[in-house]
């Protein structure tokens, strides 16, 4: 009886986790694929817009680690509570903004603060998962937040591409944003900070001597990697993919809007079903088969110049990057049961993934500025790194 209500506890942690996913992705991605396209209207260059981009994520990646090792010290859920507070403003900031450099420099600051959500958000997620079904779970957690994150995508699309109005974007943003706080403050349930469980803190050396003990250390690296490749093809997506089609493919911007709501909407629906099946097969075959999808698409992708062909063979890129990222989230999942190392490791392999969000748009705008036909040239030599560094350590790693 107590374990048939320890599991209905968890469906319900779950049930309130992945709400909140879904209001937060409607409500954050109002902002980001539009962010590009207000840049560009306050005259800022294809290359600058890169480098605001890749700035936005190396903030970010800064305050993953240690707002990952507070959330352990205060408790994920009140460290979750001041970053959603704080983020719920900047989108209002926007409004008051007409200048170039005013709006890259809130835009960098919103990174930093968005950075300090993830770390608090995996742990969270890490305990409201049933064990046995670790890859359903996190894949539907997954899919919610994608999924919001593409309606979010459609609707800023649809605003600013046809009434051209870029504050209303920001103001049902902000408002979104703010709904996500009363309901993380209502549902969302307060864990203890690990200072009070367990009376004892732990040092860097301490952390890294638990991770060799256990021999994670091949594993933080490949989890790492995966996260780094899916935020480096995302930032390079949402920053230059709007000026690819019109430049490259000939389409409207009502095309590439709806190629990034398709990106996210993919993710949303396809995630529960990816969680499943690596379940079922194990994750490292899911992975292998993930960069085997996901490699093949982009040699298409980089031949290709007829938009159906392109538009199919995106899509199908999306799936390949969806079944990788159920296997990603389902993994990282499992260190919610190291104490010890998970603060820093959710710190970690978050810093790792704002750092693909930072490098990604950065060295892409470099590149398209060279050539407008080397952006997915570029982001397949990336993902066939990642696929070597999985090939070489998948005898040294336990997923």
């Amino acid at each position: 009886m107590g374990n048939r209500k320890n599991i209905m506890l968890k469906k319900d942690e779950l049930k309130n986790f992945c709400t909140y996913r879904l209001l937060f992705g409607i409500s954050y991605s109002l902002m980001v694929p539009v962010m590009p396209l207000f840049f560009d209207s306050l005259g800022i260059s294809t290359v600058v817009i890169g480098t605001i981009v890749s700035l936005y994520g190396i903030s970010e990646m800064l305050t993953q680690i240690p707002f990952g090792i507070l959330s352990e010290s205060i408790g994920d859920t009140l460290a979750l509570k001041i970053a959603i507070a704080i983020i719920m403003f900047i989108p209002l900031g926007y409004t008051f903004i007409n200048n170039g450099f005013l709006a890259g420099s809130l835009y960098v600051i919103q990174g930093g603060i968005f950075g300090m959500v993830a770390p608090a958000t995996f742990s969270i997620l890490a305990r409201s998962v049933d064990e046995r079904r670790r890859g359903q779970c996190t894949g539907f957690a997954s899919a919610v937040f994608t999924f919001g994150g593409g309606v979010g995508a459609a609707i800023a699309g649809f605003i600013v591409s046809k009434l051209n109005s870029y504050n209303l974007v920001f103001y049902l943003s902000s408002i979104g944003i703010s709904i996500t706080l009363v309901y993380v403050m209502l549902k969302i349930k307060r864990d203890k900070p690990r200072k009070m469980v367990r009376g004892e803190d732990d040092t860097l050396i301490d952390i890294f001597r638990e991770i060799k003990r256990k021999r994670l250390t091949y594993k933080i690296i490949v989890i790492s990697g995966i996260a780094f490749l899916g935020d480096y093809i995302y930032g390079c997506i949402i920053t230059l993919f709007h000026f690819y089609g019109k430049d490259v493919l000939g389409a409207s911007t009502a095309y590439t809007s709806s190629i990034i709501s398709i990106y996210l909407i993919v993710f949303g629906l396809g995630a529960p079903v990816a969680g499943w099946i690596s379940d079922k097969i194990g994750n490292k075959k899911q992975i292998l088969l993930s960069f085997i999808i996901m490699n093949l698409s982009l040699i298409v992708l980089v031949i290709t110049r007829d938009i159906k062909l392109f538009t199919v063979f995106i899509i199908v890129y999306f799936i390949g990057s969806t079944f990788l990222n159920a296997v990603f989230q389902s993994s990282l999942s499992e260190f919610g049961n190291e104490y010890k190392i998970k603060g820093f490791v959710f710190g970690f392999v978050g810093a790792l993934e704002s750092l693909g969000f930072a490098l990604g748009p950065l060295i892409s705008a470099f590149l398209y500025d060279i050539n407008k036909s080397f952006l997915f040239p570029g982001l397949l030599a990336v993902s066939s790194i990642v696929t070597f560094l999985y090939i070489i350590f998948i005898k040294k790693i336990r997923l």
